[in-house]
Parts: structure tokens; sequence; C-alpha cells
């Protein structure tokens, strides 16, 4: 999934997987919530969120990506969005930006995803796909090119940078209905931790997660409250492990190395609950992603990110 996603250098895949779980992760713990309460109201719960995240993203002690995350939402709708940049080595290497969006109506039932699109640059190859949602069948159906970002042309498989990649299967209707994209899940997420956090203590969960080419889970548990100092600011924390699972679409390699990554996540145990912390761990690498700004405290770094990293 992430070599397809964000090309096949070790350090880009790092970069691009960290901030992806992110959402993935949020999205797991708050599901965990609305199957336990299914009457929860997100509308009611939560009329309005605003909130502008700042991540930076560290493997080996290198800084090698920054993220930034987005979300405005009130008792009608939602919009999304997450950006991803290259830095230091990772840039050098390969000069990396994606760009993840989503909207969607908030229901008393909960959110109902309408719209995703994720597209995606290096230097020599990009992509851009969206996703809608059958307004019956809440089945997912997504458009999707690969493109020469220079001069715009179509790339076949056979043009690829990496070369051609094993044909697989399109994940059936059935494991695209009744699903979240990462960006509804986050959106998701946000309003039944904020409304259930206190009782999220121990909890399992499992979310079902299409990303727009395969199928997958994310599996995990919340533990209790403790303290924990991120980027020399001390703060009361609840921990959560989480990881994923391959449901459909997946190689063999892509499915071993899935299932040995495990991700441990640090959310702010207040009213808010937003993540602090992510740690991603397998046999080839160790990253980490870092809340660097709160732009309700610094605006500027939501304003200018990604200025220096064109």
């Amino acid at each position: 999934m992430i070599s397809r996603l964000c090309g096949p250098h070790i350090l880009t895949k790092a970069c691009c997987g960290i901030a992806l779980l992110v959402i993935l992760v949020i999205a797991g713990a708050a599901r965990a919530a609305a199957i336990e309460n299914p009457s929860a109201n997100v509308a009611t719960a939560n009329p309005v969120l605003s909130e502008h995240l700042v991540y930076n993203i560290m493997v080996g002690g290198l800084h090698v990506g920054d993220a930034m995350v987005s979300l405005d939402q009130n008792d009608a709708k939602y919009a999304t969005q997450m950006r991803v940049v290259a830095r230091g080595v990772a840039k050098f290497l390969k000069n990396f930006h994606a760009e993840l969006k989503g909207e969607g109506a908030v229901a008393p039932s909960g959110v109902v995803p309408s719209v995703y699109a994720r597209q995606w640059s290096t230097d020599d190859v990009g992509a851009d796909m969206t996703m809608t949602f059958d307004t019956s069948t809440r089945t997912a159906e997504t458009k999707e090119r690969v493109f020469n970002p220079e001069t715009g042309k179509t790339l076949t498989e056979d043009e690829l940078p990496w070369g051609r990649s094993r044909d697989l299967k399109p994940v059936p209707a059935n494991l695209r209905t009744n699903v979240f994209d990462p960006m509804a899940a986050f959106v998701s997420a946000r309003g039944q931790i904020m409304a259930q956090a206190a009782g999220s203590n121990g909890k399992t969960f499992r979310v079902p997660i299409y990303d727009g080419k395969r199928r997958y889970d994310i599996v995990g548990k919340s533990g209790p409250k403790r303290s924990s100092t991120i980027n020399g600011v001390l703060r009361d924390v609840i921990p959560v492990t989480a990881s994923l699972e391959p449901v459909f679409g997946f190689a063999r390699r892509t499915t071993e190395e899935m299932q040995e990554s495990e991700a441990k996540l640090l959310f702010t145990a207040d009213a808010r609950f937003i993540p602090v912390q992510i740690t991603l761990t397998n046999d080839l690498l160790s990253g980490v992603m870092n809340l660097a700004n709160d732009c309700k405290t610094n605006a500027a770094a939501c304003a200018d990110f990604g200025k220096d990293a064109s």
C-alpha cells in the first residue's frame, strides 16, 4: 500500500506511512466508541470543531517530512484536509508532496462521507484519485490517474519508475460498502472520542477502511492515562496501540510488512483529545511523528506550511 502511494524509496514510504497513521488510528478509536454506543449523536455532541495541527516526521533520528491536519465541522457538514511534504534527506532523494481531502454530512447517526480526494507527486510521477459514495447503497467508487508531473501525460504501468506492479483484483462492492475513507474516519473519530474519551480506557476497536485501492482494518486498544513529555512539553496523555490488518488487495510481502508493524499513539487527555505523538515500528525502521505546532496558538505555522518545501 505505502509503496504504491508514495514511491519506492524507504524514507519517502516512511514519511507518508507515518503521516497516514495519524488519520487511520484515530479512526479506529472513534469507531470503537460508535459501536459501543450506537445512539451517540455526533451532531449534538460536537456542534462546532476547528483544529489545525502541524507535525514533524522523524525516521532514524532524521527529519524526513512535515504534515498538517485540518478539520472544520459544524452540526451539518465537515471538511478536512491533510498535507504532507518531504524534508531533509528525504526531500533530496524524492521531492514528495501529498494532499488528502474529505467532505461530507454530519447526521444524528454519525458522519456520512460524500467525497474523498487524494493527490501526490514526486519529481517524476504523480497521481490523483477521487472517491465518491453512492447515496442509496453507501458503496464507494473511485477514479484514479497516474501521470508525469512535468508533461501531464498519463503513465502506463510499464512507464512507472518502480516498474510494473503485480496485477491486483478490484475490491468487490460488498467490501466497499458501509466503509470509511481515511478522512471520513478521522472526522468520525473526533466526534466519538471527544464525546466518550473518559470511558475509552482499555477499549478494543476495529474499523473498516477503503483507501481506493485496498481494504484493511485498524485494530487496537487504548490504555490508562499517564504523563509524557513531547517536544519539551509535559502532558497528560491517553495511549493507544494499533495495527493494520489486510482484508483485500495485498501482495503477500506487503501483508507480512503490515502485520509486523505496530503504531503507538499518545492523545491529550482533555476535551480536544488531539494526537501529540505517533510512533511506528517494524523490522525495517522506527519512525515518530510529533506535534510541532498547534495553530490555535501559532497561526503562522499553518499559514506558512510547505512554503519552503516547493
